[in-house]
């Protein structure tokens, strides 16, 4: 049967199927955290027309307002003929997006370049061929040797060649030629750095010849459709050859079109880019590379290669020039990924004297400690939370989200909006300052516990505030329109205790490891975009990381983005990577018993020691 797609989709969908079996095999955006599942409540969809009766999953995860709107989880619909479909094509206000722009570069070497040259015509007297002219000229000219092309390289110089009248620009890498093009297009040589996170993917397009970032775009990692971490997406693959299919298709597909966005915004064509570097945790390279990722998921966790690799852009199906070298940065081992070792090379200052711990804060948290005797590296599974997920009101950081939060003991309450428009909900750093200032103020326990309004002394204010929903207290951060209310609830801030306590038990479980304590530490480096946006004072005070002084709590953005664009523009960089992983030694915590005990007590939403 057919069904509509707001503003002109008709779709097709299948007997046995849901909504969201046919959204996400249609590859349409929609909320899929538990992958259909119905534990998450976050499928929205809003129906026209004839609006089904609300299932059992929709009454417990929708407003009465949002019912009474035509609004259900997709994953309880069953579609029927002429059904009329609205997604939430909202544009995410990603905050990787821009994060680059302006950085300085100071190395220009990125190991590809190209070269004008005009090779004499063929004559009775000089018989070489197309191609021979050309590599001998280019030979003359650079002084090196090139041995290598692709056929579709060497099919091309004929025509290149007379349709120019013998002036023709080559792109060279290493040893090989990976293009020719006519005339002289030196001036327009191009590469991509791109960053595949578990719930989003960026690029930037960066111009080879000046080291300038032209654009930075980034957007919802496609494979989201199918699980919201890595273990979920994992377990998908593992069930048959076409889910492991999906979602390689699905990363790929994403790169693809912030590979078109890119285009169309910088007016650069994709065919001019030629050279690639990527970085991501090892989950996410397996599933690019269409690696069987299954071995991640038990002990002892061992990926396919650890090693770096390149291959050329036609292999891996990414839409720049089919001879683009693509450069995947090493993984260290177990679920710590090339996107560590890219933190690592962005953020040098964790590789100077003294002991310095490197935090890359996301949906699978990387820790990496240097000190002087040695360099180790281990992950832990915080889960989606810190990107909103899990939580009842949690989204994204995009327009609509608070991003902070400030209560006064008066029982004054204020927020800011990302977009500066009506809350909507709450995203990562809203979710952390808003239950470090409820800790402050009273309203929550050390235990992340609601107090009972009625047996401790708060403000009128604060009272009115803690309100009793369906499954205990909650706290209003924004009075909307009547049930649209974005609040917190005692099952929010387990969620953020058990992802923040996995963090510090992780820390302090590596510290110890490496035989030095808490306090020997030199700095505390937060990477990751989401860190940019956390206060110092509250990651401390609700126990996210050990009690450190504040001032050695830095932050450094995007560092594995950084690092990405570092070896996109420096062989050095790239070098640097490729001897670095073999020297970092990995820590795996899942059989841990110090792991075990720092994880029960660092739950406490209280300062770590």
């Amino acid at each position: 049967m057919n069904i509509t797609i707001l503003p002109n989709l008709v779709i097709m969908t299948t007997d046995n199927e849901t909504l969201m079996g046919a959204l996400v095999r249609h590859h349409l955006p929609v909320q899929n955290i538990c992958n259909g599942k119905g534990t998450c409540g976050k499928c929205k969809v809003k129906i026209f027309g004839s609006v089904p009766q609300p299932s059992e999953r929709d009454i417990e995860y929708l407003t009465n307002i949002e019912i009474s709107n035509g609004i259900r989880l997709a994953c309880a619909v069953k579609p029927q003929e002429g059904m009329v479909v609205e997604l939430d094509f909202t544009e995410v206000q990603d905050r990787k997006e821009g994060i680059h722009l302006g950085m300085k570069l100071n190395a220009l070497n990125p190991g590809v370049e190209k070269v004008f040259v005009t090779p004499s015509k063929p004559s009775l007297v000089d018989e070489r061929g197309d191609w021979d002219r050309i590599v001998d000229e280019l030979s003359t000219v650079t002084g090196k040797s090139y041995g290598r092309a692709s056929l579709t390289v060497l099919g091309k110089v004929p025509d290149i060649l007379r349709s120019s009248n013998c002036a023709v620009t080559a792109t060279v890498c290493e040893d090989e030629i990976i293009d020719v093009e006519a005339g002289d297009t030196t001036q327009r040589l191009y590469g991509v750095a791109v960053d595949i996170g578990t719930t989003s993917v960026a690029t930037a397009l960066v111009d080879l010849n000046k080291g300038e970032i032209m654009k930075v775009v980034s957007t919802e990692n496609g494979q989201t459709a199918y699980g919201a971490d890595v273990i979920s997406r994992i377990t998908f693959a593992r069930e048959s050859q076409e889910n492991a299919m999906k979602l390689r298709t699905a990363v790929r597909r994403t790169i693809n079109n912030l590979l078109e966005e890119l285009s169309v915004r910088s007016k650069v064509n994709t065919n001019e880019i030629f050279k690639m570097t990527i970085v991501g945790n090892t989950t996410m390279q397996h599933l690019l590379l269409g690696f069987d990722a299954s071995h991640l998921a038990v002990s002892p966790f061992v990926s396919v290669c650890n090693r770096p690799l390149d291959f050329r852009a036609e292999d891996l199906e990414i839409k720049i020039n089919p001879n683009a070298r693509i450069f995947l940065l090493p993984n260290i081992g177990g679920f710590v990924g090339s996107d560590t070792l890219g933190a690592i090379v962005g953020a040098p200052i964790v590789l100077e004297s003294g002991n310095h711990l490197l935090v890359d804060i996301g949906t699978n948290c990387e820790l990496f400690l240097k000190t002087e005797q040695t360099m180790v590296a281990c992950s832990t599974a915080a889960g989606p939370a810190f990107e909103g997920a899990g939580i009842a009101h949690g989204m994204r950081a995009k327009p609509g989200a608070i991003e902070s939060v400030t209560l006064t003991e008066e029982g004054e309450v204020s927020y800011q909006v990302i977009g500066d428009q009506e809350a909507s909900g709450i995203c990562g750093s809203g979710l952390i300052e808003g239950i470090d200032e409820m800790r402050k103020v009273g309203i929550v326990t050390k235990q992340g516990k609601f107090v009972d309004p009625e047996k401790v002394q708060l403000s009128s204010e604060f009272q009115k505030r803690i309100i009793m929903g369906e499954k205990g207290r909650e706290f209003v951060f924004s009075w909307t329109d009547q049930e649209a209310d974005v609040t917190l609830s005692q099952k929010d801030i387990g969620e953020l205790q058990l992802a923040k306590g996995a963090v510090c038990a992780g820390i302090k479980t590596l510290v110890e490891m490496s035989g030095i304590t808490v306090h020997d530490l030199d700095s505390v480096i937060l990477s990751g975009t989401f860190a940019s946006y956390l206060k110092a004072s509250n990651i401390i005070n609700i126990g996210l990381v050990p009690d450190v002084p504040l001032e050695k709590i830095k932050t450094v953005g995007n560092a594995a983005h950084v690092g990405a664009l570092l070896a996109l523009l420096d062989q050095q960089e790239l070098a640097k990577s490729r001897e670095l992983y073999s020297k970092i030694k990995h820590v795996e915590l899942g059989g841990s018993s110090e792991f075990s005990n720092y994880f029960m007590s660092s739950m406490y939403l209280e300062r770590q020691n």
